[in-house]
């Protein structure tokens, strides 16, 4: 009777002890679900899996591939018809220019061409008043072409624009001409080329019955090809008849090479107020850097 009893006592407990494990575990598992619904567990693994397939969002390198960048740089203008045809261009194959204007050919005649060029991210340069060599001028005679080209400028631009950059004529300039206009508060820099197109001579010769008109083009065309290069400072004229047809044959051409045509300001990454001594640098190109301090 007493091993009866034993018996009985010790498989109730066992009873016992295997009721409370199963409800430990109904209430653990209920616990779990709470704290870790399934589709979050489910979302959690996906986009872990995810993350690992793709390398995750915030792991994915950004294109950090330089950009092939040429400036194209037109001279002399604005001019009425020719400046148009080459905004056109331009516009087409989504590119921008750098046009160093003369004061006197800015006017009320051709301002829309030069408010258009703004207004499709070109940059604006100063090319003096009258086209004369800065190197001969007197202090006097220096700033009145800078300046006034720069009022001109600003007036018939519609918003006022401030010139940063100039290009002196004929490429002459030189450390006393630089420190006049500094001293005299005028901050801008300037810039030279590294690829003459020499469309002016190209355009001399065709009016001159030496060579044809398409003749003309492709001289123009080749001498550029011949100099051009990644970072490289293109010249042009928009006062010649042939130069829009010059410069299709260019745009044509790099833009399939992979090539982006940027402002001389984004090319040399100019930038407002900077110290001194970057507005005494030589000339702005890549590979026909003239000395200024002669």
């Amino acid at each position: 009777m007493k091993k009866n009893s034993n018996l009985i006592f010790i498989l109730l407990f066992v009873a016992i002890l295997s009721v409370g494990v199963l409800i430990g575990v109904i209430a653990g598992t209920h616990l779990f679900d709470l704290a870790f619904p399934q589709e979050t567990i489910s979302d959690s693994l996906e986009s872990t899996s995810d993350s690992q397939s793709t390398g995750g969002a915030a792991d994915k390198p950004m294109d950090q591939t330089p950009k092939k960048m040429i400036a194209l740089t037109f001279d002399d203008g604005p001019s009425t018809a020719n400046t148009k045809k080459v905004l056109d261009l331009l516009e087409q194959y989504d590119a921008q220019a750098t046009f160093f204007v003369c004061g006197e050919n800015v006017t009320v005649s051709t301002r829309s061409v030069m408010r258009r060029a703004i207004s499709l991210g070109c940059e604006i340069g100063n090319h003096t008043l009258s086209h004369k060599d800065m190197k001969t001028l007197s202090e006097k005679d220096l700033l009145k072409e800078i300046r006034e080209t720069n009022e001109k400028i600003a007036l018939h631009s519609g918003t006022d624009y401030q010139c940063k950059i100039y290009r002196p004529p004929y490429g002459n300039i030189n450390l006393a001409a630089m420190n006049t206009l500094y001293d005299n508060g005028i901050r801008m820099y300037s810039v030279h080329w590294s690829s003459d197109s020499l469309d002016w001579e190209y355009q001399s010769r065709y009016k001159k019955g030496e060579i044809t008109k398409e003749a003309a083009i492709d001289g123009a065309f080749q001498t550029i090809v011949n100099e051009t290069s990644e970072g490289t400072v293109i010249l042009m004229h928009d006062i010649h008849e042939i130069t829009p047809d010059i410069l299709k044959l260019v745009l044509e051409k790099y833009t399939a090479e992979g090539y982006t045509f940027v402002t001389v300001s984004e090319l040399f990454g100019l930038q407002d107020n900077a110290p001194k001594e970057a507005y005494f640098k030589r000339y702005r190109s890549t590979s026909s850097i003239l000395d200024t301090t002669k």
